[in-house]
Formats: structure tokens, C-alpha cells, sequence
């Protein structure tokens, strides 16, 4: 996928720097699995957060890690730019308590199918 900035001033440059910069040097196995997670949380609900994938990736036997976990933010933009996720306006704060409730992006998801009874 190409890397472009974006001038809209949603993210400062320096920021989609960091963030190109954390995807590049993510581990690749990392990032695949990574990737699939963000598509099996988001078939498991309407609007989901980097939590839900963390909780995704966290339940496979031998999970991949990567360095730096800053690769997140830019795995979930390119599972919008895949149409598997739509940001929205709001953000709410982390449930992992070694993350110091920061601050997430809602995604809704575009593959939520509600189970029939």
C-alpha cells in the first residue's frame, strides 16, 4: 500500500511520519496476524477499538509481538482504507489497565453481522 500525508490537518505530518515509520519497522508476522485480528473483532461487533483487537491477538497460542505497539494506529487505518472499519468522531478510553486509559478511536465495523437466535 502506498504511504501518503494527508494536509487535512486531522494528524500533524510529524505524526503520519511516526506512524509510517512504526509500520515499516513492525514485525511482519506481527502485522499479519495483526491485520486478521482487526477483521475477526470487527465481525464480532457493530464498533470496536484497538482493545478489542489487542483481546483478538491475546487468545492465539504463540501470538506474535512486535517492538513497538505505536504499529497499531496504522493497522487500523489501513483496515479502514480496506473497507473492513469506518472511523468515527469519538474516542474512549483504554480497559487495559497497563495503558493508562488512553485515549482510542471508535471504528465502526462494516462486516458486523448480528447472530440470529
Amino acid at each position: 500500500m502506498q504511504f501518503a500525508l494527508d494536509f487535512t490537518g486531522r494528524l500533524p505530518v510529524t505524526v503520519q511520519d511516526g506512524m509510517k515509520r512504526a509500520d515499516d519497522h513492525a514485525d511482519q508476522r506481527w502485522k499479519a496476524i495483526f491485520d486478521a485480528c482487526v477483521l475477526a473483532a470487527a465481525r464480532k461487533k457493530a464498533e470496536i477499538t484497538s482493545d478489542d483487537v489487542l483481546a483478538e491477538l491475546e487468545v492465539l497460542p504463540g501470538a506474535p509481538s512486535t517492538h513497538n505497539l505505536a504499529a497499531i494506529g496504522p493497522a487500523m487505518k489501513r483496515a479502514a482504507q480496506m473497507g473492513i472499519l469506518a472511523r468515527t468522531d469519538r474516542c474512549v478510553r483504554s480497559r487495559i489497565g497497563h495503558k493508562n486509559g488512553n485515549l482510542h478511536a471508535v471504528w465502526v465495523s462494516r462486516y458486523f453481522r448480528p447472530v440470529e437466535a
